[in-house]
């Protein structure tokens, strides 16, 4: 049985502390359930341990992007709020999960929903991200399903997907399905993290800007998010070296795992430089 120490909210996620016992208890959960649900999610999904990870869904969509004339990227709105616990603990059941794990799910799931909604999981939590990867799973075999016939190609990491496609005429039929799965899971797409048309215009995805005839570079977001962290360490009156220091493990982070695959234009000196011009003015656009 699992038993709560406190819970707060941050960011518009729901993030809880377990007791000490409990929090072995998923530890132990999260290895138990990660076994019992390794043949039953898709391998399209790729943010699960040992499905490759970020950076080789990024290499996906780069070499999809020269093969494919129409992309699709989704994101799912306020994804942890608005899981339906019915719907994912009848998943568990299909995928043939043990009595303990489900009992333990159930309490996992039930514990923070205080107000009884019967929607929700915690961020954060030892398991969330296994339960993540679970929710999306029909989606993930819908897609495999068409694959063959309408030669679609699609990849998730967590609730951010891609979907490619040669004819607008076979991407709109994988939406028609997508959106009918998602319908069934209770769930709708990110109004402002859509994007849908050629891949010649470019699709951002997981921190970067990808392109058929181009190497990667960092989406504008990503960039933003760099000069955000870096403005609110300045403000925290951390010296320049501190400072350099974070901006060259962002730099590590952009370049790691796409060997290269991404451009190193201007290098990091650009993108320090980039930084520094930024954190007095506000602004925020691309370096160069």
């Amino acid at each position: 049985m699992l038993t709560l120490q406190n819970s707060w909210y941050e960011d518009g996620h729901h993030f809880v502390r377990w007791r000490p016992v409990s929090q072995g208890l998923l530890r132990a959960a999260k290895l138990s359930l990660g076994a019992q649900l390794k043949s039953y999610l898709s391998l399209r999904c790729t943010h699960v341990k040992g499905r490759g990870g970020a950076k080789a869904t990024v290499r996906f969509a780069q070499t999809m992007a020269g093969q494919y004339r129409y992309v699709a990227r989704f994101d799912i709105r306020s994804y942890y709020e608005s899981m339906n616990h019915a719907v994912l603990l009848q998943l568990l059941e299909d995928a043939g999960i043990a009595a303990e794990g489900y009992a333990l799910v159930q309490d996992y799931l039930s514990l923070p929903d205080m107000r009884l909604t019967g929607c929700g999981m915690v961020a954060g939590g030892s398991i969330s991200p296994l339960l993540g990867a679970v929710y999306l799973t029909p989606l993930d075999r819908a897609m495999e399903r068409l694959q063959p016939r309408h030669d679609i190609r699609y990849q998730r990491f967590m609730d951010d997907y891609l979907i490619f496609a040669p004819t607008r005429h076979k991407l709109k039929a994988a939406l028609r399905c997508m959106y009918r799965v998602l319908d069934q899971l209770k769930l709708t797409v990110h109004p402002d993290k859509r994007s849908i048309g050629t891949t010649h215009r470019g699709v951002d995805f997981l921190g970067y800007r990808i392109h058929p005839d181009r190497l990667l570079r960092p989406a504008l977001q990503s960039l933003n998010r760099l000069l955000d962290r870096s403005r609110r360490l300045y403000e925290q009156g951390v010296d320049e070296n501190r400072l350099r220091e974070y901006v060259q493990r962002w730099f590590l982070w952009l370049h790691g795992g796409l060997r290269n695959r991404v451009s190193h234009e201007g290098g990091f000196n650009q993108i320090w430089g980039f930084v520094l011009k930024h954190l007095n003015s506000g602004n925020k656009t691309s370096p160069g």
